[in-house]
């Protein structure tokens, strides 16, 4: 931990600058930079993250299970989510096209006044791309925070998998309470309130301006983007620790 400490600061320094180049190449340093700060994220997360993460991974990496939980995840959160908002649009659902024609590209922002920095890094530079008229974006800050939820989701499932496998049949009923943990911790992430409140406002006409304008407020879109993954993130993690030691627990009584 000391280590990753010590160095991380250089990567976020290479951040910094290559923030402060990106104007005469926008794209190179904006790669660069985002690239540099994201390392510099992966460095400071706590050790216990990495001990758990990497373990369940050494003890599930032949489990197709989890491989195919975390894939599915990863599909779901960078893929689909994208696709919900243009089926709520008025006259989409019945308009629902499933054309195979593909297309794709990269994007990037031009750098914004430093203040802006953290959203710079966490949305330049992106792939988009377009299966038949639905889009999909896949951009820094989504695509990392996938990956953590993506494996907290899957070892989640492998512990509560095993828990009822060593549970008798009247203890088979704990596993309602972690399974629940995992259902809230993902559902976070999907911004459930979001496409509720977005759907609302399209039906509502005498409303629509006011959700909207909160729907599209700072502080709104700082707690759907960034607030509530991470807390989704830490719901998952302690509900895996608490896995984790309910289940050594009950191996050894056995």
């Amino acid at each position: 931990m000391i280590k990753r400490l010590a160095i991380s600061p250089i990567f976020l320094a290479i951040s910094l600058i290559a923030y402060h180049f990106s104007k005469t190449d926008t794209l190179l340093y904006s790669t660069i930079s985002t690239i540099s700060f994201w390392t510099f994220i992966i460095l400071i997360l706590p050790t216990s993250f990495y001990n758990y993460i990497k373990n369940g991974i050494i003890k599930n990496w032949k489990r197709k299970i989890f491989w195919l939980i975390v894939g599915l995840y990863m599909a779901y959160h960078i893929v689909l989510y994208s696709f919900f908002f243009y089926i709520l649009l008025p006259g989409s659902i019945r308009a629902l096209s499933f054309s195979l024609s593909f297309n794709a590209g990269i994007g990037y922002s031009i750098p914004p006044p430093f203040t802006y920095f953290l959203e710079w890094v966490s949305n330049s530079p992106a792939i988009w791309f377009f299966i038949g008229p639905y889009e999909g974006d896949i951009i820094p800050f989504s695509t990392f925070i996938g990956v953590i939820l993506a494996l907290l989701i899957g070892l989640n499932a492998i512990e509560i998998m095993k828990l009822w496998g060593i549970s008798n049949k009247p203890g088979k009923s704990i596993v309602i309470v972690p399974s629940l943990g995992v259902v809230s911790g993902s559902s976070c992430c999907v911004f459930l309130p979001s496409i509720i409140m977005y759907s609302i406002a399209l039906s509502i006409s005498s409303i629509t301006a006011t959700i909207l304008s909160i729907l599209s407020s700072f502080v709104y879109f700082v707690l759907a983007y960034y607030a509530l993954p991470i807390i989704s993130a830490i719901v998952l993690f302690h509900n895996l620790t608490l896995l984790n030691k309910l289940n050594k627990k009950l191996s050894f009584t056995r």
